[in-house]
């Protein structure tokens, strides 16, 4: 099921200078708050936490400034069943979504935030009210059903004024190839006002169509970017080795809920990622990755074009990695097995995930992809076996493509994080700011000089880790990397369960971050550079 999409966090007002080392500083501890749901936003130098356990709802305030901790409101007034969705920022607003059944209806309700005094607003208020039920994940505790979470989907316009909300109905016919996908889409404004709901009826069965995004524009038209195969088999290749399906590209008219489309041809190009996003200049960008059908984890290129307001495709781009980027910090044996496929054209990314996508104001697109897998183990005690999976973030790949679709720069962010507990404190922080971006994550010390011809020493997740930040200039790709922080030794602490999502720009050349020093205790650290 689709999930909110991660936006790079976009800040006018926050830049790193050039700078040589960083300043960093401890806030004073308070009371931990354990909770599975965290959410961070900050404010007019303020940070406010949201922190959501099963029957409480913690609300906190602190100084960006001074680190100090301003205040904290708990409440557990939520309905008892309810299931949280979400809590996200929408222009000055701030909500809380969580979705109950009741009475043989699927709900979901909306409780705003206020960020001044760190309390909610009132009650919650329905937004939506569904009387079949809606296809979700279902949430077990043991061998307890617990309900099913994920039944809703949120997506924002470009200029964050426009938001679609998104669930799909269980069919009512469990074969595929007979049931036709019914998906609700409401789009409201900042206020929460709808501005129209419907449910849209696919034009293609669950077996021949898979969807792969959706997006919203201003007006509130929605857009939706499907895989249509050609023939009643879900093959991803026919005979011939080629597609054996269409991308489609279909515009959902506010209101009415009409549905247009236009085909793209892809050729040989077979889609893995494939994200759609609104521009400042008008039509939709569509971007991911292809390959040409070797692996699906692997990613060969590019694609890259614009759909028009009158439904047209124009302007498609494909745009092949480089070999020598491929070659950039892996071992002997790859490099060698890379040059080798080169000659057949076939040398390929593997294990590359698109992960975020960034429409800029000049129309280029900073495209950015992590190895992002996972890998099966066993262990035997016995006549026991136990299975395990063990969970690697790799290399990163930053692309900008400029908005005549030409590359204007790639490059490759080394690192190797593995992990046993899901991402735990792997993977990275993406920031945009003041003709720059910057991706800070936690690598091993041995990599802050890394050459080119070598592999990245292992970080394992749960074990400390130096704080990386690499800084690209926006026009010409040059690269900066900076060793910020030791994890174990910050003015004499250790601090535990790091992670980048909870890292926030907060000011000029300024990051705050929330980790635990034990003790049932929780600091703020503030970085400054230099």
């Amino acid at each position: 099921m689709l999930r909110l999409r991660v936006f790079v966090i976009v800040l006018s007002f926050w830049s790193f200078t050039a700078f040589s080392q960083a300043k960093i500083t401890v806030g004073d501890a308070y009371d931990v708050v354990d909770a599975p749901s965290k959410y961070y936003f900050t404010e007019n130098g303020e940070i406010m936490t949201v922190k959501v356990a099963k029957k409480e709802v913690i609300i906190q305030k602190m100084s960006a400034k001074t680190l100090k901790f301003l205040k904290v409101r708990s409440y557990d007034d939520l309905p008892k069943d309810y299931m949280l969705e979400s809590v996200l920022q929408f222009k000055d607003h701030y909500y809380l979504f969580y979705s109950l059944w009741e009475d043989k209806q699927e709900q979901l309700f909306a409780r705003e935030i206020d960020f001044a005094s760190g309390s909610f607003k009132g009650p919650a208020k329905k937004i939506i009210t569904v009387s079949e039920k809606i296809s979700g994940t279902m949430v077990k505790t043991g061998f307890m059903s617990m309900g099913t979470a994920d039944k809703f989907s949120f997506f924002f316009s470009y200029d964050n004024s426009a938001l679609i909300v998104q669930y799909r109905l269980v069919p009512e016919k469990k074969r595929d190839s007979k049931s036709y996908d019914i998906i609700g889409m409401h789009v409201f404004d900042p206020t929460l006002k709808e501005k129209w709901g419907n449910k849209v009826t696919m034009p293609y069965t669950e077996k021949k169509m898979d969807n792969l995004d959706y997006s919203v524009d201003a007006a509130g038209n929605v857009y939706m970017v499907a895989r249509v195969f050609n023939d009643d088999t879900t093959d991803k290749k026919d005979d011939n080795d080629n597609p054996n399906y269409k991308i489609e590209i279909m515009k959902i008219a506010a209101g009415t809920g009409k549905i247009t489309s236009s085909k793209v041809d892809l050729a040989d190009k077979f889609i893995q990622r494939f994200w759609l996003y609104e521009t400042a200049q008008g039509p939709m960008i569509g971007a991911g990755y292809y390959n040409k059908g070797n692996e699906a984890s692997s990613v060969d290129g590019m694609i890259l074009f614009k759909f028009n307001t009158d439904g047209r495709v124009t302007d498609m781009k494909t745009i092949e990695i480089p070999v020598e980027i491929l070659n950039e910090y892996v071992s002997n044996k790859t490099r060698r097995k890379n040059e080798k496929k080169e000659d057949d054209d076939e040398a390929e990314a593997t294990n590359m995930v698109l992960k975020d996508v960034n429409v800029q104001d000049d129309g280029s697109v900073i495209l950015v992809g992590e190895q992002d897998y996972y890998t099966v183990h066993y262990s035997r005690s016995g006549n026991m076996t136990t299975t395990y999976y063990v969970y690697h973030y790799n290399d990163v790949l930053v692309s900008k493509v400029d908005a005549n679709g030409k590359l204007a720069w790639m490059k490759k962010l080394p690192k190797r994080q593995q992990g046993t507990a899901g991402q735990g404190g792997m993977s990275y922080r993406f920031l945009s700011g003041a003709g720059s971006h910057y991706f800070l994550f936690l690598d091993n010390e041995k990599n802050v000089d890394l050459p080119k011809d070598e592999l990245p020493a292992r970080h394992m997740d749960g074990q400390g880790g130096f704080l990386m930040c690499y800084k690209l200039n926006d026009k010409t790709g040059e690269l900066k990397k900076t060793q910020i922080l030791d994890t174990r030794d910050v003015e004499g602490m250790t601090l535990h369960q790091f992670k980048p999502s909870r890292m926030l720009g907060t000011a000029l050349n300024t990051l705050v971050f929330e980790a635990y020093k034990k003790k049932k205790e929780d600091v703020l650290v503030k970085v400054v550079l230099d």
